[in-house]
C-alpha cells in the first residue's frame, strides 16, 4: 500500500466516524472494518482536558473515542476517576492497558505523578506511544511488570494474537481456555516497590520518589486480590481510594478484609446493576468528602454490602 492508499482510506474512516457514530458494542466491528492507523482524540469526561492515543486498528479504547465519540469509554468510571485525580498527588493505574486511565488523570491534574503498570509486552509498547505522544513522560512511570502478592514471574496468558491489544490478558489459567500465547512477566508486590524504588530506577523511568498512594487503578482481570495481598502496607498506612474491576461482587467482603473494615464499597452507575461483574469503587469513611461535587454531575453511586448486594433498592447518592 502506497501513501497515497493509506491516507485515502484514513479519509474514509474518518468520514464514516463523523457520519455514523457507533454504540459500544459496534466499536470493535468498525476497527476492523475501517482500518484506522493514526492518533485519536481522547476526552474523559465532558468538559475535560483532551489527549491522544494511537490506534492501529488494534486498540478497542482509542476506537471508542474515534467512532463512538467524545466521552464514550467507561464515561462515568473516567468522569469519577478524573474528579478523584485532582486531589491526589501519587496515583497508580494497575493494570494500565493503553493508558488511558494514566492520560487522564495528567491531563486533569498536571502537577500528579502516576505509576502504570502492564504486564504485556505489545500492549506496554502501545503504552509508551501514548505517554510520549502527549509529553507525559516526565508524569507518568510506565512499569513492564505485573502486581501480585509475591515477587517472583507468571505467565501472562494472551486470547489473541500479537496485532490485536487485548484487554483480556490475565495471570489467571483458568479465565483463558486456550491462549494464543503466553509470556512469563516479573510480577512484584506494591509494597515492596514503593520500599525499594533506588532498586527499580530503570524500570520506572523517572526520577521521582512515590512517597504515598493515593489513589489507584486496578483492572487485572481476576487477579485483584493477589495485588491487593501485595499491598496491604499502603492500605495501612495511606488509606488510598481505589476502582477496581470486579466479575464477582461477592469479592467485596475479601477485599475489605485486606484493605480495612473503614473502607465501604459503591457500584459505579455506568451500566444496569448486576451481581456477575462492575467497576466498584472503595473508599475509606475519613475520605468521603473526596466526593463532594461529584454528585452534583449527571450520576449516582449506590453503595454495596459485602456480598455485593445493594445496601437499599433505591440508588443513592454520596
Amino acid at each position: 500500500m502506497d501513501i497515497v492508499e493509506f491516507e485515502a482510506r484514513n479519509l474514509e474512516a474518518l468520514e464514516a466516524a463523523r457520519t455514523r457514530s457507533a454504540t459500544s458494542k459496534d466499536v470493535g466491528s468498525r476497527n476492523q472494518e475501517h482500518k484506522f492507523r493514526g492518533f485519536v482524540p481522547c476526552y474523559a469526561a465532558p468538559g475535560e482536558q483532551s489527549f491522544v492515543m494511537f490506534n492501529n486498528a488494534d486498540d478497542v479504547v482509542a476506537a471508542h473515542y474515534l467512532f463512538s465519540g467524545a466521552a464514550s469509554f467507561e464515561p462515568e468510571t473516567l468522569r469519577l476517576w478524573v474528579h478523584l485525580a485532582r486531589q491526589a498527588n501519587y496515583i497508580f493505574d494497575i493494570g494500565a492497558f493503553t493508558g488511558v486511565f494514566s492520560l487522564a488523570a495528567v491531563a486533569a491534574h498536571p502537577t500528579c505523578f502516576v505509576m502504570a503498570f502492564e504486564p504485556s509486552s505489545v500492549t506496554y509498547s502501545r503504552l509508551l506511544v501514548n505517554v510520549s505522544a502527549n509529553g507525559f513522560d516526565a508524569r507518568i512511570a510506565p512499569v513492564w511488570c505485573g502486581l501480585g502478592k509475591e515477587n517472583g514471574k507468571l505467565d501472562l496468558h494472551h486470547p489473541s494474537g500479537v496485532y490485536v491489544l487485548s484487554s483480556d490478558e490475565s495471570f489467571v489459567t483458568d479465565r483463558i481456555g486456550d491462549p494464543w500465547f503466553s509470556e512469563a512477566v516479573p510480577v512484584l508486590t506494591l509494597d515492596h516497590l514503593l520500599a525499594n524504588q533506588d532498586l527499580y530506577r530503570t524500570q520506572t523511568i523517572i526520577g521521582v520518589e512515590f512517597t504515598s498512594v493515593d489513589l489507584v487503578k486496578i483492572d487485572v482481570e481476576g487477579f485483584e486480590l493477589d495485588v491487593l495481598e501485595g499491598m496491604r502496607g499502603a492500605f495501612e498506612r495511606d488509606r488510598p481510594t481505589a476502582i477496581i474491576e470486579l466479575f464477582d461482587l461477592a469479592e467485596i467482603g475479601a477485599i475489605r478484609a485486606i484493605a480495612g473494615a473503614e473502607y465501604r464499597a459503591f457500584y459505579i452507575d455506568q451500566l444496569p446493576y448486576t451481581p456477575e461483574g462492575a467497576n466498584v469503587l472503595f473508599i475509606h469513611r475519613d475520605k468521603l468528602h473526596h466526593l463532594d461535587g461529584y454528585q452534583a454531575r449527571p450520576g449516582l453511586l449506590h453503595e454495596l454490602t459485602d456480598d455485593g448486594a445493594p445496601v437499599s433498592t433505591e440508588r443513592e447518592a454520596v
